[in-house]
Parts: structure tokens; C-alpha cells; sequence
């Protein structure tokens, strides 16, 4: 039965025009950084190819979180969020059935993202791309990966909690395109704040006013929990109208 509610919610997300049209734009949007961004810290090589497409995966974070917040939010357009509970009345295996669907589409768009962006660095690059290297690209990326799937599930989670699309969108957008950089310059404690917290996992070197990536990744999951419970709960509780 868990299953037929997995299939069902990648039903909605396949006839969702606007969510397949993100995701087409998020997998050509970040090789397409990843190949056109320059050098941060002046590097060359090898690492500047780990630089760029770290940063194009931190710009592509943007897509995320429209993903996210386009199929979590339909649930509050024209009373959908009732016609989806007569067909599964038991609100917590939808859910989960919502959040594995959203993750599943999320680890999919990442690893298909990465593939295309390491070939066309490839492709431009001068030097050929051996296996060890491969490794460590993906060792690179991995941070970038787990941030970017808290940062999805921090959407969801304010989607619940707001019942709405664009507040759910509009507060990671702002955070990722600069307002968590402004945040920060009023007081150290805004380093604490989500995108913000895991910023060194976008920089092949560490920068002191950020916090450390094992510690801003933890930092991030504890607001995912955060604001998980609370928004499963408030779906809990809430009238659907």
C-alpha cells in the first residue's frame, strides 16, 4: 500500500508542467554555471574545475527549492490538499510518501546535474579527467548534496507550516542570493541561519566567518528537524480546506 502511495505522488509530480519544467532548467542551468563561472581564490587546474562546479551547484540550489515548494505547495491550490486525503486519509503516509517522492527527484536532478556539468568541464578542459580525480570531485560534491537536500526538506517543512508557495520559496531564494551575506555583516549570529551555515561547503578553501562544514551541516539538519516536526504536526492537527 506504501508503495501505491509513492506512485501516486510521482504521478502528480509527472503531470505537474511547472515542476518538469524547473527540473529540465535546474539540469541545464547548472552545468551551464558550472562551465561559465570563473576562479574564486585564483585557482587553476584541477581545482579550478572543483571550484566551479561547486559553485554551480550552490547557484543551483535556487532550482531546489522551486522544486520543492511548486510540488509541496500545489497541495494548498484549490483545495488539492483535500481531494489528496480522501484518497489517503491517513495523513503521516502521505507525508512520508511526499518527502521520499521530493528526495527521490531531488538525489535524481543532483546526480544527473553532476554528470552533465563533469562532462562538459571535461570536455573544456585541457587536462583529461582521471578516475582518481573523478573520486574526489565526488567527494567534493558530496557536502554540496547533503546541503542542498536539508535545504529542500527546510522548503517543504515551511510550505506545511506557511501553506504557502512563495514564502516557502521566496525566504531560501533571498538567503542563497545574497541576503544571508547582509544578515551576517549585523552579527556573527546570523552564521547560524540555514544556507548560511553551510556556505564553506561551496569553497575549496574555508573562509573564518562562515562555520566549519561538519559544523554547519549539523547546524542546518538541526533546523531540517526543527522545522519538520513542527510543520508535521501543524499538518497533523490542521483542517484541510
Amino acid at each position: 500500500m506504501f508503495l501505491r502511495y509513492i506512485k501516486s505522488e510521482q504521478y502528480k509530480i509527472i503531470c505537474n508542467l511547472w515542476f518538469i519544467i524547473a527540473s529540465v532548467a535546474t539540469v541545464v542551468f547548472i552545468p551551464v554555471m558550472a562551465s561559465t563561472l570563473g576562479s574564486y581564490f585564483g585557482e587553476t587546474g584541477f581545482l579550478l574545475t572543483k571550484s566551479k562546479l561547486i559553485q554551480g551547484f550552490y547557484l543551483g540550489q535556487v532550482g531546489f527549492v522551486v522544486l520543492a515548494g511548486l510540488y509541496f505547495g500545489r497541495e494548498y491550490l484549490r483545495s488539492s490538499l483535500r481531494t489528496s486525503l480522501l484518497s489517503s486519509p491517513v495523513r503521516s503516509v502521505l507525508l512520508i510518501s511526499k518527502f521520499i517522492s521530493i528526495l527521490i527527484w531531488t538525489l535524481g536532478i543532483l546526480l544527473l546535474s553532476s554528470c552533465i556539468s563533469i562532462a562538459v568541464l571535461h570536455v573544456n578542459s585541457e587536462n583529461e579527467l582521471r578516475f582518481s580525480e573523478l573520486k574526489d570531485i565526488f567527494k567534493t560534491l558530496a557536502p554540496c548534496f547533503i546541503s542542498t537536500i536539508e535545504l529542500v526538506i527546510i522548503t517543504c517543512a515551511v510550505v506545511l507550516l506557511s501553506r504557502s508557495m512563495i514564502v516557502s520559496m521566496t525566504i531560501p531564494v533571498a538567503l542563497i542570493l545574497g541576503l544571508g551575506n547582509i544578515l551576517l555583516q549585523y552579527g556573527s549570529i546570523f552564521k547560524y541561519i540555514p544556507v548560511v551555515s553551510t556556505m564553506n561547503g561551496f569553497f575549496i578553501y574555508g573562509i573564518p566567518n562562515y562555520l566549519e562544514l561538519s559544523k554547519g551541516l549539523v547546524v542546518q539538519g538541526l533546523w531540517c528537524i526543527v522545522l519538520l516536526v513542527a510543520g508535521a504536526i501543524v499538518f497533523e492537527k490542521r483542517c484541510a480546506k
